[in-house]
């Protein structure tokens, strides 16, 4: 398939049940998953910890392991189904045409192995662009890892290209973490929480170098996090997930300025407006539910300021306007859909 014929939705998931077996039962972490990605775009998933973000797409990477399993859905990459791959044709896939960086880059890093060599393995084991001997492949690939670790913005790349992972700061490693992701070139970035543990002003340096480098590259971002500020700031759409479920999408601006499922208001409103510092914090209620045998209905009904008698039966997606679906049947959804700003975030009012 020529880059002419690449099909503009570049990942595309569909119905995907993911399942662990524990002593206690059988968990379903992620029930009934669809979204989409198109190319060059940067889509936001966002949610509690225990949501399903990061087994969603550990399913997409083919990372699922006993206990886990994939029960069923389907997982497209480029067109070509992913679900059932064999694992040498999946090993192939990723690093070269879908990277993932991992959520605490001191310990996804091997603390035995230089920041060069490992740059330099996922070069070899995937650039075919790499020719002759080995010890000339290596030159070449050892070139190039100098190159990422440039185009990430390290200081003093040569000199510290043998250098460990302890030898640098949480800010560097997570660069690091993206330079052995983006060595191929991949079409897909998927970035697990790359902020995490990170100061303010080192989380947004990391996000302006994933999003300067998407632009750069023409690439397609995932970005998975809790904060609904840095998806406002890098997402064009954002995917809202509880409970293993997806309850919201959309385009960002559109689900920031009208969230339409309750678990969405309440995420917003949890977060300080510095336009407003004297309003309190809405924190949402309750906890998230064991996903070990749910009863069947809205599994934020315990949660809800607005349930009705029918969120007791199971709550499908449906699609409430232009490119937007939730998983809600509030009638409230009606004059939701009022297209006046009505929230504030981060630094303050967006109109």
């Amino acid at each position: 398939m020529t880059e002419a014929e690449a099909p503009k939705t570049i990942l595309e998931v569909r119905d995907l049940k993911t399942c662990f077996q524990t002593r206690d039962g059988l968990v379903t972490a992620v029930d009934g998953v669809s979204l989409e990605v198109a190319a060059g775009e940067c889509l936001g998933v966002v949610g509690e910890s225990g949501s399903g973000k990061s087994v969603t797409f550990a399913s997409v990477m083919g990372l699922i392991k006993a206990p886990g399993r994939i029960d069923a859905g389907s997982i497209r990459f480029r067109g070509r189904e992913l679900v059932g791959l064999a694992p040498a044709d999946y090993r192939r896939l990723r690093g070269k045409d879908i990277a993932m960086t991992m959520q605490d880059a001191l310990t996804a890093l091997n603390p035995a192995y230089s920041v060069a060599d490992q740059i330099i393995e996922v070069l070899l084991a995937h650039d075919d662009s790499l020719t002759g001997s080995r010890r000339a492949r290596s030159r070449q690939a050892r070139a190039k890892a100098l190159e990422m670790m440039n185009l990430v913005g390290i200081p003093s790349a040569e000199r510290r290209l043998d250098d460990y992972p302890h030898q640098f700061s949480g800010g560097m490693r997570q660069r690091i973490m993206i330079a052995i992701a983006l060595a191929c070139r991949p079409k897909l970035l998927i970035a697990d929480e790359p902020t995490t543990a990170l100061d303010v002003t080192i989380q947004a340096q990391v996000l302006e170098l994933i999003a300067d480098i998407r632009e750069r590259l023409g690439m397609s971002v995932v970005l998975i996090t809790h904060d609904l500020g840095v998806v406002a700031e890098y997402c064009d759409r954002v995917v809202v997930m509880y409970a293993g479920q997806v309850v919201e999408s959309g385009p960002t601006r559109d689900v920031i300025d009208n969230p339409l499922h309750p678990y969405t208001q309440g995420l917003l409103g949890s977060i300080p407006r510095l336009s407003n510092l004297s309003e309190r914090i809405r924190p949402i209620d309750g906890t998230v539910p064991e996903l070990i045998d749910l009863p069947p209905q809205c599994r934020f009904l315990d949660r809800c300021s607005q349930a009705l008698p029918a969120c007791a039966a199971p709550i499908s997606m449906r699609s409430v306007a232009q490119a937007r679906q939730v998983r809600c049947i509030s009638p409230a959804l009606e004059t939701a859909l009022d297209p006046t700003p009505k929230v504030a975030y981060g630094g303050g009012e967006r109109s």
